[in-house]
């Protein structure tokens, strides 16, 4: 079973940005350790304020306040997942447009995810006419409308890691 918290209420974007534990004292109908659960999470720079991306992405210029959102994002789930002795997966982030914040925002958070080892699916492969997104007639995933791959977006997703490690990594 996938879980996770409420995405907003868990956050405040002011002074810095808030982030909560997760309120689950075990998993959702399991117990702490359970080989059947999943804590989800999603992180973005723009749950650190709305005027973070008024234009709809992170501000570059604003590289180290995404940076340290992203730190307290994922450094709590973690925290959350290895008390509740479940993994942790990123199931959205990114989700942006143009090469600037977008590479800046998906190595950020891939960064922080390899520091946390923590797994990870970028938000969209491609578009499908999703109702879901504020992107608009925009493309959050590695292909624009008309067909064309967004190399930059591949780039930054395309992340060495290690299949398998003996021990505790």
């Amino acid at each position: 079973m996938w879980f996770e918290p409420v995405p907003m209420p868990d956050e405040v974007g002011i002074m810095g940005g808030y982030v909560f534990p997760v309120g689950f004292e075990k998993p959702p109908g399991g117990e702490i350790g359970s080989d059947k659960h999943v804590l989800n999470a999603h992180t973005y720079c723009c749950q650190l304020s709305e005027a973070e991306c008024a234009t709809g992405e992170p501000q570059v210029e604003h590289a180290d306040r995404c940076l340290k959102w992203h730190e307290k994002r994922i450094g709590t789930r973690s925290e959350d997942a290895q008390r509740l002795g479940v993994p942790l997966v990123l199931t959205e982030f990114g989700a942006c447009l143009t090469e600037g914040p977008c590479s800046q925002e998906i190595n950020q958070v891939g960064q922080v995810a390899d520091e946390h080892l923590v797994g990870w699916a970028y938000w969209q492969f491609k578009t499908y006419a999703d109702l879901t997104t504020s992107a608009g007639t925009g493309s959050e995933g590695f292909w624009e409308q008309d067909g064309t791959l967004q190399d930059y977006k591949v780039k930054a997703l395309a992340r060495a890691y290690m299949p398998t490690t003996q021990g505790i990594l």
